[in-house]
């Protein structure tokens, strides 16, 4: 198997393919934290079509909406997600390609890719059959709940393993916990905090890359449940529904994630706090929080109050709109300032 990588690999590099590859990622200004944007953006959409489905299969989300309207409306989201996931991720192989086939990490995340296509893609086909084909009898009922499990197991190894594709020395020599090291030197709070035993331990060992795990599952949770909710908004999908019903079965998954988001991130940022607080991505993605913390509280708090007025309207009012286009782009904003902490150093 890996002498067959190996040719892959050695077919691509030098290859024109690579060259395009290497020379986007290195010439325009920004590509790669874009690119990696788009990526997650993707996985937003994923976590928002299928990984809703299959809570809505195992009856732990979203009941009131049906089936066959949940499969019609998220299944052309998924496939064009993938399509963009797999563009977007085909610059970083095709810059580098023994680096990835030669990774184990890639290949379980190209593994898990496949389980949930096949998944994904034999629901789709079964379920054109006939009306609530899934739920015609007690063993459709069944299997569809355990390929809902199945897909959910392999939506998260596929998430997981796209992590730590970075950080696959710390599989090869896994470190749990260090013994933290303080000289008595007197620091600045912000250094101090760096220099919290609970800081270094993070930072140097298996915790980093699993708390960021987390973190990109939760965050893309977070915008994928918040992401019908403002289409719907917008009119554009989901208008079958009442924006009332979206907000009581999709917003408390996105607090859920919210709060995941932020544990895991915290996290990660005492590791290198100082340096956070004079990173100009990090500044932007707390100025972004903000606002979109804004823009939600305006919709909830004024926009609300005459909700009864337009609650089942296929077209919602102008400021709706206004408010729900707003949450599309700055949480997209967020995500885009989050990948660039990470570039700036």
């Amino acid at each position: 198997m890996p002498t067959f990588f190996d040719s892959i690999g050695n077919s691509i590099s030098g290859s024109l393919l690579q060259d395009i590859a290497l020379w986007a990622l290195q010439s325009i200004p920004g590509f790669p934290p874009i690119i990696q944007t788009v990526h997650i953006l993707g996985i937003a959409v994923v976590m928002s079509s299928i990984v809703l489905l299959d809570l809505r299969i195992l009856k732990l989300a979203i009941p009131s909406q049906s089936l066959p309207e949940i499969i019609r409306r998220v299944m052309p989201c998924f496939w064009l997600a993938l399509a963009s996931n797999l563009l977007s991720g085909s610059f970083f192989v095709f810059a580098r390609p023994m680096r990835y086939l030669n990774n184990p990490v890639f290949l379980w995340k190209m593994g898990s890719l496949l389980s949930v296509v096949l998944i994904t893609f034999t629901y789709h086909q079964l379920s054109k059959r006939e009306h609530d084909f899934w739920q015609a009898n007690t063993w459709r009922i069944l299997a569809s709940r355990l390929m809902a499990v199945l897909s959910l197991a392999a939506v998260l190894l596929l998430c997981t393993g796209g992590r730590w594709i970075a950080y696959i020395e710390y599989l090869h020599y896994p470190l749990w916990y260090v013994e933290p090291y303080f000289d008595g030197t007197k620091y600045t709070f912000w250094i101090a905090v760096e220099n919290w035993g609970l800081s270094q331990i993070i930072a140097a060992t298996n915790w980093f890359p699993a708390l960021e795990t987390v973190h990109v599952i939760s965050a893309s949770l977070l915008v994928g449940s918040i992401f019908w909710v403002d289409l719907r908004l917008l009119g554009i999908a989901a208008t079958t529904y009442s924006v009332s019903v979206l907000n009581r079965e999709l917003i408390p998954w996105a607090w859920g994630a919210f709060i995941f988001a932020t544990i895991t991130g915290l996290g990660m940022f005492i590791t290198r706090a100082s340096g956070h607080l004079q990173n100009p991505a990090f500044q932007a993605k707390g100025m972004l929080l903000a606002l979109a913390g804004a823009n939600m509280a305006y919709f909830h708090l004024a926009l609300n109050r005459n909700l009864s007025q337009w609650d089942g309207d296929k077209e919602p009012p102008k400021q709706v709109k206004i408010a729900g286009f707003m949450s599309l782009i700055l949480w997209s904003l967020v995500m885009l300032a989050g990948r660039w902490v990470g570039h700036i150093v």
